[in-house]
């Protein structure tokens, strides 16, 4: 069995309104294994990514801002109790979560720079939701209204189509796992972790274009004082950014930036029981 928490940040400077988006997401994973004999295992895992909400207090859309920053052309404020949550200072909040399920099956390698290799299987779905009185400008009075040669109701409805979707979307992934570890000194190896996973969609409305795969890499150096304790420090390469891996960070809002590498440095502490 193996369990883990962990929390996942991502930090998103723009040049409009909002500016700066911060995806602050829990994660909780487990996975079960079962032993055929030594040179295999199945296992089955769920992950479970619940994301901070995320308070909005001002919006661009094309070159007419709306909220509480010193940029905004118009504030408004809407009296039903449906927008409470948002206070006084917000013009939108955004909620997500994520739940994947994968079954695998690993085997023990024979060969000289694989340790061992894994095949799986998963779904992952994607749940969203997203509040703002801004999306009762679209029609009406204030839709109508002429702003830069459109009207604020055609600006504002292009716009909320990038919001994410409140329509739950799967993504359903098949993927290939290779690992090895090179004792370079006693006690310190070298190793290395290449993932490659191919993607499918249903129910996603794709606002210009996605992959259908990624692949990433992660090397880096272990250090083992005692036979239950790991330190590791690394660095992880991504083809295609997060996508196929961190699934709560991909909505029609984030979709242009997915395809592009990313990559991080990471340090871990293990504890084996």
């Amino acid at each position: 069995m193996r369990y883990k928490e962990s929390n996942f940040n991502l930090d998103l400077i723009r040049p409009v309104q909002p500016k700066s988006l911060n995806l602050n997401t829990n994660s909780d994973y487990l996975e079960l294994f079962y032993v055929i004999n030594d040179q295999t295992a199945f296992s089955i895992s769920y992950k479970e990514q619940l994301a901070d909400t995320q308070f909005i207090d001002c919006y661009s859309f094309s070159n007419l801002t709306i909220g509480y920053c010193d940029e905004a052309q118009i504030r408004i404020s809407n009296s039903k109790d449906k927008y409470k949550p948002l206070g006084s200072s917000s013009i939108m909040m955004i909620d997500g979560a994520n739940r994947e399920f994968q079954f695998g099956l690993t085997r023990a390698s024979n060969f000289k720079f694989i340790d061992d290799y894994k095949f799986y299987l998963g779904i992952s779905e994607n749940l969203f939701d997203w509040l703002t009185p801004i999306e009762e400008m679209t029609t009406g009075f204030f839709g109508n209204i002429s702003y830069q040669g459109s009207t604020i109701g055609n600006l504002i409805t292009k716009e909320i189509t990038r919001l994410p979707q409140r329509e739950k979307w799967l993504f359903y992934k098949a993927g290939l796992n290779l690992k090895k570890d090179f004792q370079v000194m006693k006690k310190v190896d070298l190793f290395y972790d290449f993932d490659l996973v191919f993607v499918d969609t249903k129910d996603y409305a794709v606002f210009n274009s996605i992959n259908n795969f990624n692949t990433k890499i992660q090397i880096g150096f272990k250090y083992l004082p005692t036979k239950n304790i790991t330190f590791s420090l690394s660095g992880i390469f991504y083809k295609n950014n997060l996508f196929g891996y961190e699934d709560i960070s991909f909505t029609q809002r984030s979709e242009h930036h997915f395809n592009k590498p990313f990559g991080s440095i990471n340090s871990s502490l293990k504890i084996s029981f």
